[in-house]
């Protein structure tokens, strides 16, 4: 039988290492890049139908913010006083609270002042692993 070609995919150490100890708690007999493979197989197979699956789908609605566009399921957030307030958006809409509000709109709730929202907004969008102000999202645009 002749060699498949590979390739190596990246993966975060920490998830490549809780893949190996649930393989290993499981008592399951797989290798880890098998397992790895079998997902990436699954996925392919179900992504089609299963909406939450497909970021793509799941993101085609999104708030414009002037040239930035956010994604449905992006968190928004201000550090006041030492305290986080969150904003999300959903579809189309920027909500605080379930209601429907701007950005500038969410810092000025927040504060009670006119802010600059790009200043003091951060930002993380569902394949964002960290948060990112909102100026510097502005800027990469």
């Amino acid at each position: 039988m002749p060699q498949q070609s590979t390739i190596s995919v990246p993966v975060p150490t920490d998830t490549f290492l809780a893949l190996y100890e649930f393989l290993k708690g499981e008592s399951v007999d797989l290798d880890p890049v098998e397992a790895v493979e079998r997902a990436i197989d699954y996925w392919i197979d179900n992504a089609s139908w299963k909406p939450e699956m497909s970021e793509r789908k799941r993101t085609s609605a999104a708030f414009r913010w002037k040239e930035v566009s956010l994604p449905d399921g992006t968190e928004v957030r201000m550090k006041y006083r030492g305290e986080y307030h969150y904003a999300r958006i959903e579809g189309d809409a920027f909500l605080v609270e379930g209601a429907r509000s701007s950005p500038s709109q969410f810092a000025h709730a927040v504060t009670n002042t006119s802010r600059n929202a790009w200043r003091d907004l951060e930002v993380k969008r569902p394949h964002d692993r960290t948060w990112m102000l909102a100026a510097k999202l502005r800027r990469e645009k």
